[in-house]
């Protein structure tokens, strides 16, 4: 009875200190304004300078795959980073979501998210989204592809 218990706390210990973990670097940052209107449906969305391509291409040159994760060939599974871009098109508000992690990998996945999150963060400014022809704040979805080959 005692070792389940000790087992059952290890594992809450290790939950808790993983949420803590992958909260603590998009927390740290994330300051919410509560006068200001977040939207989510818009007419026009934000836009990356030089479009989709350009978007491409700058989180190939910024994110940076852990290689424990590479050599294991580990499926990331769906991950996205989720952040607003507010009405000057600065970026901020910056998580990452991903599949639960199992233990052996969380090390090298909290490396990859704190990548994503950094190249993120320091996005250039992007064109706002737009509602009735004026400037917004929008909360924006981006899908991260991980391909290893």
């Amino acid at each position: 009875m005692k070792r389940i218990l000790h087992a059952m706390l290890v594992a809450v210990i290790a939950v808790a200190a993983t949420t803590i973990m992958l909260l603590a670097g998009a927390e740290a940052a994330a300051q919410t304004r509560p006068t200001e209107q977040v939207y989510t449906t818009v007419d026009r969305q934000p836009e990356f300078p030089g479009g989709k391509a350009a978007l491409s291409q700058y989180l190939a040159a910024n994110i940076r795959f852990p290689s424990a994760l590479m050599r294991k060939n580990y499926n990331t599974g769906p991950v996205a980073a989720k952040f607003i871009v507010d009405k000057l098109g600065d970026v901020r508000d910056v998580r990452v979501t991903t599949k639960p992690l199992g233990r052996k990998m969380q090390k090298g996945m909290q490396e990859f998210m704190t990548t994503i999150i950094a190249a993120v963060e320091k996005m250039p400014r992007w064109r706002p989204g737009q509602v009735n022809g004026q400037s917004v704040s929008v909360f924006y979805t981006l899908p991260i592809e991980v391909n290893m080959q």
